[in-house]
């Protein structure tokens, strides 16, 4: 991503573990959440976040559905991995594609995908730099849905880092800036 495309939509996801899957322990999806980040011209931007939870024994569409419902003909959908030396040699002899990260995203050819493999540690403390909560090591499942918006944000902010345009890449993250302070100052719906 050497310069920011005009819509980039970072995913975060959340499964259950799986007690049949040995070579893939993920089970189904259970939590995703968005962040969006739409270019309306070279001056400005708009954010938008979203999170939601599905039932384990949820239809396995619904979280793709959701997805797709956010995508542009011209997205660019990007995710985070954890990558350890535990996973490596999992990951060079399954060679699964992005679109396994990125659910929804599979039948639409025209939209760009990357997924960014990356340790927790740093992760977690790109996320802390910023006032985001992200956990360093697995936490337990609700935990990991409680953080799944800001580990979204995390990853987009870990791909902000490719923008080659240092003024780019200042003024984006001016705007998301802002664009936290005014989410976090919006009272509560309840």
């Amino acid at each position: 991503m050497l310069e920011h495309p005009n819509h980039v939509l970072a995913i975060s996801t959340v499964r259950t573990a799986s007690a049949t899957e040995l070579e893939y322990p993920a089970g189904p999806i259970v939590c995703v959440a968005t962040f969006s980040v739409e270019r309306t011209n070279d001056d400005e931007a708009r954010f938008a976040s979203t999170h939601v939870t599905f039932e384990p024994g949820a239809d396995w569409r619904f979280p793709g559905a959701h997805i797709r419902c956010l995508l542009h003909r011209h997205t660019f959908a990007i995710g985070c991995r954890s990558f350890s030396h535990n996973n490596r040699e999992a990951y060079r002899r399954n060679r699964c594609p992005s679109y396994e990260e990125l659910p929804g995203t599979a039948h639409l050819p025209s939209i760009q995908r990357h997924v960014i493999r990356a340790r927790e540690k740093t992760l977690a403390r790109l996320a802390r730099d910023h006032g985001l909560t992200v956990s360093d090591r697995p936490p337990h499942l609700l935990q990991a849905q409680r953080e799944a918006a800001d580990r979204a944000q995390a990853a987009w902010l870990m791909a902000l880092g490719f923008v080659r345009n240092q003024e780019e890449r200042a003024h984006l993250y001016a705007a998301w800036e802002a664009w936290r302070a005014l989410e976090r100052a919006r009272p509560l719906p309840f």
